[in-house]
């Protein structure tokens, strides 16, 4: 899968201004003393946004070719990119208060990945914020391409399609759901305008 990212980056023209989602989160995320995670950064854009926001954000990204143009274009903000899956990755490395930002990732994961990405993040006590934008099974694209599992289709690239009733339940069990909307307009792209799922979530104390 990393090739075809990589592919899909080389050739990519892409918009560099910050998404709706990023704006929308910044006003849970002023001051935000710790490091906020931008799992499956892409082109960096949100990334970015925060860093100049004066918000320390890393973007992790799987694709060494995507990683590598941030790095070069946004030189001043170079070690803010860690190539790396999200899925994976060692969020232990923050000793203070962090956030998972995660923008149109959490569709682009199998549900094997899906638990231990959330089974890895939910254990650290300094987690506080986690931020969700996604595609759902309301989409259009929904049930286009090769089916290949439960929500899961390939057309272009791999889409699983989340379910916001499931997910929001799965979700529910550790953390206090803030912002929970299902609409069109919050994720225009040309001509798309799909139905996304837009989660804000605040990790429940863990007891002891």
């Amino acid at each position: 899968m990393s090739v075809y990212w990589d592919n899909f980056y080389k050739n990519l023209k892409g918009n560099n201004n910050p998404s709706k989602f990023a704006k929308f989160c910044l006003k849970y995320l002023k001051k935000f003393p710790g490091n906020i995670y931008d799992a499956g950064c892409g082109n960096g854009r949100d990334t970015i946004f925060f860093n100049q926001k004066k918000l320390n954000c890393i973007g992790i990204d799987q694709s060494k070719k995507v990683i590598g143009i941030n790095k070069k274009k946004y030189n001043r903000f170079k070690k803010n990119f860690i190539k790396k899956n999200f899925v994976n990755f060692d969020y232990s490395i923050s000793n203070d208060r962090f956030a998972i930002y995660s923008r149109f990732s959490i569709h682009s994961i199998n549900y094997k990945q899906e638990k231990k990405f959330f089974n890895s993040i939910k254990k650290f006590k300094n987690l506080e914020y986690v931020f969700i934008e996604t595609r759902t099974i309301y989409d259009n694209l929904f049930g286009k391409g090769k089916r290949i599992g439960k929500n899961e289709y390939i057309n272009t690239h791999y889409r699983r399609f989340i379910n916001p009733t499931e997910f929001k339940r799965k979700l529910a069990k550790d953390f206090n759901i803030i912002v929970f909307k299902l609409s069109k307009n919050l994720a225009p792209f040309k001509g798309e305008n799909p139905v996304v799922l837009r989660i804000v979530a605040k990790r429940k104390k863990i007891k002891k």
